[in-house]
């Protein structure tokens, strides 16, 4: 019975990861060449709702900058970014959010003029609320997707969506500080422009 369990998995294995192998060793056939990719993102950003910031601030636009290496082989990219989004509300609540990461971005071995990538990251968040004034840099998690086409050799364009999680349960505030502190779930939604520095 447990070799009969066993030989199920290898199989589902072998299965799973027969694309990956192959597409790897297309990539020794070809040869590695750096190419490195810039590229910017503009769209809207909105937290988690029926989180505790949601209920304070509400959607807005933000924008964001990367750049992209294929590291450490072809088919997966070492990322680094920065974003910039603002929230604001009826009231005098402003929330300001600044992250900036480093992540590894995953290409989908699939054979269609679109290219689907996932990513996950780690990172820090410079945030800023009033109107209590307060800001901090906190520890942050990244997890994304991307779907995007050649627009020429030089370009790609797509769509992009990011999801941040900025942990701040973790700072230790003084007890005569009243102030609130909750975890933020931030998602960034946008339009994308990548340039292929040397493709």
């Amino acid at each position: 019975m447990v070799k009969s369990g066993t030989r199920y998995i290898i199989l589902a294995l072998a299965l799973v990861t027969s694309p990956l192998l192959a597409q790897f060793e297309a990539e020794a056939e070809e040869g590695f060449r750096l190419k490195t990719q810039v590229g910017l993102w503009f769209g809207p950003v909105t937290l988690l709702p029926g989180t505790a910031l949601s209920n304070v601030v509400g959607t807005n636009l933000g924008t964001g900058l990367f750049m992209r290496l294929n590291l450490p082989n072809n088919t997966w990219r070492s990322e680094l970014g920065i974003s910039y989004s603002a929230y604001t509300s009826d009231g005098p609540e402003f929330l300001m959010s600044v992250p900036i990461y480093g992540a590894l971005s995953y290409t989908l071995p699939i054979n269609l003029p679109l290219a689907f990538q996932t990513k996950f990251g780690l990172g820090s968040n410079y945030v800023q609320n009033e109107p209590e004034l307060k800001h901090n840099w906190l520890p942050l998690a990244l997890l994304g997707g991307e779907v995007s086409f050649p627009a020429g050799k030089w370009v790609n364009i797509g769509l992009r969506l990011d999801y941040y999680f900025v942990f701040e349960g973790h700072v230790n505030a003084p007890e005569a500080d009243s102030f609130e502190r909750a975890n933020g779930h931030f998602f960034h939604f946008g339009l994308m422009v990548n340039f292929n520095l040397n493709p």
